[in-house]
């Protein structure tokens, strides 16, 4: 495996984890502060997001509050856990599988990942079609080179497309990050910066999944 290769593959995920996953979890907070929801904890008990987040957790389930707008999905983008994250099951509601059964748990913007943040912006947020064609590639670029990564290198022609891509689409949504990426080019090029990046990418790649 060329070091170089290697670094180049930290240099991309350094850059997912420290300015696209808070970008979006920015994003996300700015969305449902300007509705004038005052925490994450309110904009996720809103019928309207608990209804569509529902769906992507269960499927061939029917709302007592909103059949209507009721819809199976082929596959189940929220995973367990996430939802977990998210809600918490009304005890005292009654037992049949309804999205009243269920209330927003106090969740912190920080505790949610790029996946979890981009599933929510792209189905409960309105956002422009910049903004959602960014969101959906940032999120795909996620999760090819953090969560399907095989070998965890990637060669200089590759990065090249690659980094004017994540560069291009990261200035799209935030204008500001152009010194914060120069910033991680920089650092990981540092042999002991790099080494000790591999270590925390090898960490918090267990357990890192696309759904």
């Amino acid at each position: 495996m060329s070091v170089e290769d290697r670094r180049r593959y930290i240099t991309v995920v350094s850059a997912i984890f420290e300015i696209v996953q808070p970008l979006l979890r920015t994003m996300l907070e700015n969305y449902y502060s300007n509705k004038g929801h005052g925490s994450l904890q309110v904009f996720l008990n809103t019928q309207l997001v608990i209804h569509i987040l529902f769906h992507l957790r269960h499927r061939k389930a029917f709302c007592c509050e909103d059949n209507l707008s009721c819809r199976t999905n082929s596959t189940l983008p929220l995973i367990k856990c996430q939802w977990n994250l998210l809600y918490t099951e009304n005890a005292g509601q009654p037992c049949h599988n309804c999205h009243c059964k269920f209330k927003a748990n106090q969740v912190q913007i920080n505790e949610l990942d790029t996946t979890l943040a981009s599933l929510i912006l792209l189905n409960c947020c309105h956002l422009g079609p910049s903004e959602e064609t960014a969101v959906l590639k940032l999120r795909r670029y996620k999760n090819e080179y953090l969560s399907h990564s095989i070998n965890g290198t990637i060669d200089e022609t590759e990065y090249k497309s690659l980094w004017t891509d994540l560069t291009t689409l990261v200035l799209q949504i935030d204008s500001t990050k152009q010194k914060d990426l120069i910033r991680i080019e920089k650092k990981t090029r540092d042999e002991g910066a790099s080494s000790r990046y591999s270590t925390d990418v090898n960490k918090n790649q267990v357990g890192n999944f696309d759904f």
